[in-house]
């Protein structure tokens, strides 16, 4: 391969990565659909951060997500309508709120488990776990030397 066909490369590997979430989350929107679960894909993947690490503020999940903090604000304000998530406020500074998944959100997340397992299985179905890893490790050098750029 010649240097200069790498970046036409990346660019169709970056476009395969963004097909893949397209699918990804038309894939769980139908199977929410199918569960008669009305949540969106964006209240799916806060839950899911919420899950592993309770007590976020909404800065520190925007920037997990990948998110402007304003519509995180939206998210999370109908997420606290829906009666998914609460506010509280940090013992450690009174500007700051964390974000706490309720009772109803954990149910759901248990309830949603296998689905979103099925939907993960379906999509590595072909692939070897070594094969992931490779991804894995990839998308982590293609990250890492992003940062230098945006940091």
């Amino acid at each position: 391969m010649q240097p200069d066909q790498k970046p036409e490369l990346v660019i169709e590997f970056c476009q395969s990565i963004f097909e893949l979430r397209y699918k990804l989350r038309k894939m769980f929107q139908v199977k929410l659909k199918e569960a008669g679960i009305s949540i969106s894909f964006e209240v799916l993947e806060i839950m899911k951060q919420l899950s592993s690490h309770d007590g976020l503020n909404q800065q520190e999940l925007a920037d997990m997500l990948f998110k402007d903090k304003s519509s995180m604000t939206y998210l999370i304000d109908n997420m606290v309508k829906a009666g998914l998530v609460t506010r509280k406020e940090d013992e450690k500074d009174r500007r700051n709120k964390l974000i706490l998944l309720s009772r109803k959100a954990h149910e759901l997340i248990k309830e949603l488990s296998p689905m979103a397992s099925e939907c993960y299985a379906a999509l590595a179905k072909d692939i070897a776990g070594q094969d992931i890893k490779a991804g894995i490790k990839m998308l982590m050098k293609m990250n890492s030397s992003l940062a230098e750029f945006i940091n």
